[in-house]
C-alpha cells in the first residue's frame, strides 16, 4: 500500500516519507501494531510504498493499515483520502517488479530506484523485519530489475537536456582531462549539468553567475571554481566547453562579443551548449569557424529520441515481468503448500508416537519407574521418528523449491498420498 507521483501530489507524499531514522521506527511500529508480519518500506521523493507478508490472520486489511500510516505520522486522514493504492498477493509481487525495473518512475528507465529498492530491502534487513517470503521476493525484484535493463535496453539514452549535453560533449572531446569548463549559470539548471559534467573528470571547472555568492557556493560543492561575471569574455576565452543555463530575458553573448573572444583564442575549437530559454548566445556565433554551438532545441530532440527509444522497450519489459511475477509467486505457493504439508506430516507422527508412547508406558510400568528412563525411552522415539522423515522431507523441500512450470510439484500430491494424508492442502497462499 502506498502513494506515488501518479497517485498523490507532493505534499501527500512529504507529509507520508519515512526519511532518515524514520524508516526504523516505521519499521518496528508496523511489527508492533501487526504481530507476525514481514515489512519492507519503500520511500522515495517520488513513492512512499508499505510491502508487508505473513499468514492472512497476521496481514491487516487495507483500513487497518492507512489507520496505522495516519497514526505515526499523525496526519489528518482527509489529507491521504483517495491518495493510497494498494496491491495483493501476485499483484503486489508485479508491482514491485515493475517499481524495480523502473515503469513505475516518473522518468521511465531510469537506473536510481534499482539502488533505492536494494536500500529499502536492507534495511528491513538490518531491522529484522524481513522473514522468508520478502528474501525471496526483494531479491526476485532486484533480479528482474537488472533482467529488464540488460535485455530491453530501456537504460540506454540520457533523458534530460543536461544530460545529453553532456553526451554530446562526449562525442566531440576525447578526453577531458586537458579541458577547462565553464557553466554559466549557478540554478537548478546549473547545479544538474555540474552534477553531470563531474563524471566526466575535466581538467578545471569554471563556474560564474551574477550572484557571486550562488557561483561559490556552486562551485564547492561540485569542485570547481568560481568566476566573476564581469569577467565573462575572459572566461569564454579559457574555457573548451561551454554550457550556459541562465534564466536572462535577452543573449548575454552577442555575435559581435564572441568574434573577439574566438580571435584571442587562436580559433581554438569551441563547443557551446546553450540550453538556456531564451538563448544565451546569439544563434549566428555557431557559424563561426571552429565554433560548434548547440542549441535547447536541438538537445530537446534528442532527448526525445531517447525518450522514444526506451518506449519501445515498455512491452520486452512486462512480458519479462509477467513471466517473473507467475514464477516468483508460484514458488512462493508451492514452499508455502510444502510447508503446511510437512507441519502436517510432523503433527501426524507426532501424535501417533504420543499415543505409542503412551500404550508403552500403560503396559509396562516398570519401563519408566525412574522419570529419567521415560525421557529416555520418549527421545529414543522420537529420533527414530526424525530419522524415517529426513529424506521424505528433504525431497518435498526440494520439489518445493524448483516445480515444473510454476505447477505443484508432484511429489507433494504422492507424498500426501503414500503418508496418507488426504487432499488437505490450503486454498490461499499467506497474503502478501
Amino acid at each position: 500500500m502506498g502513494v506515488d507521483h501518479r497517485s498523490a501530489p507532493a505534499s501527500v507524499r512529504e507529509a507520508l516519507a519515512f526519511d532518515g531514522p524514520r524508516c526504523a521506527e516505521g519499521l518496528q511500529a508496523l511489527t508492533s501494531a501487526f504481530p507476525g508480519i514481514e515489512a519492507v518500506i519503500l520511500s522515495t521523493c517520488n513513492r512512499v510504498e508499505l510491502y508487508l507478508a505473513g499468514d492472512p490472520m497476521a496481514v491487516p486489511e487495507a483500513e487497518a493499515l492507512a489507520a496505522e500510516l495516519i497514526r505515526f505520522h499523525g496526519v489528518d486522514e482527509d489529507l491521504i483520502g483517495g491518495h493510497l493504492v494498494s496491491y495483493h498477493d501476485e499483484g503486489a509481487v508485479g508491482h514491485l517488479f515493475r517499481v524495480s525495473s523502473s515503469l513505475e518512475s516518473l522518468v521511465l528507465g531510469e537506473g536510481q530506484i534499482l539502488g533505492q529498492v536494494r536500500d529499502a530491502y536492507r534495511a528491513a534487513i538490518d531491522a529484522g523485519t524481513v522473514g522468508p517470503i520478502f528474501h525471496q521476493v526483494f531479491q526476485a525484484a532486484l533480479r528482474v530489475g537488472k533482467l529488464v535493463r540488460t535485455q530491453t535496453g530501456m537504460d540506454q539514452g540520457k533523458l534530460s537536456v543536461a544530460s545529453v549535453a553532456v553526451d554530446v560533449a562526449r562525442e566531440v572531446f576525447d578526453s577531458f582531462t586537458d579541458k577547462t569548463v565553464l557553466v554559466i549559470g549557478a540554478g537548478k539548471m546549473g547545479e544538474t549539468t555540474l552534477q553531470h559534467l563531474k563524471g566526466l573528470n575535466p581538467g578545471t571547472i569554471l563556474v560564474t553567475n551574477r550572484s557571486a555568492e550562488r557561483a561559490e557556493a556552486a562551485a564547492a560543492r561540485w569542485g570547481g571554481q568560481a568566476y566573476p561575471f564581469d569577467r565573462l569574455g575572459q572566461a569564454l576565452v579559457e574555457a573548451d566547453l561551454v554550457i550556459s543555463t541562465t534564466a536572462a530575458s535577452e543573449p548575454i553573448v552577442t555575435l559581435e562579443q564572441y568574434h573577439r573572444v574566438q580571435r584571442a583564442r587562436r580559433n581554438r575549437l569551441a563547443l557551446i551548449l546553450d540550453i538556456a530559454i531564451p538563448r544565451d548566445f546569439d544563434p549566428r556565433i555557431g557559424d563561426l569557424d571552429r565554433v560548434m554551438l548547440y542549441h535547447v532545441d536541438d538537445l530537446r530532440a534528442q532527448a526525445e529520441q531517447n525518450r522514444m527509444q526506451r518506449q519501445k522497450g515498455v512491452d520486452p519489459a512486462l512480458a519479462i515481468i509477467e513471466r517473473e511475477t507467475a514464477t516468483c509467486y508460484a514458488r512462493l505457493r508451492h514452499q508455502h503448500d510444502a510447508g503446511h504439508l510437512l507441519r502436517e506430516l510432523g503433527d501426524w507422527y507426532d501424535a501417533a508416537r504420543g499415543r505409542e508412547l503412551e500404550k508403552l508406558f500403560a503396559s509396562r510400568p516398570h519401563l519408566c519407574a525412574d522419570e529419567s528412563d521415560r525421557e529416555a525411552i520418549a527421545h529414543a522415539m522420537l529420533r527414530l521418528q526424525n530419522q524415517f522423515l529426513h529424506h521424505p522431507r528433504a525431497a518435498v523441500r526440494s520439489a518445493a523449491a524448483d516445480p515444473p512450470e510454476n505447477h505443484p510439484h508432484p511429489l507433494l500430491d504422492y507424498a500426501r498420498h503414500l503418508f496418507g494424508l488426504g487432499d488437505r492442502s490450503p486454498k490461499s497462499l499467506r497474503k502478501i
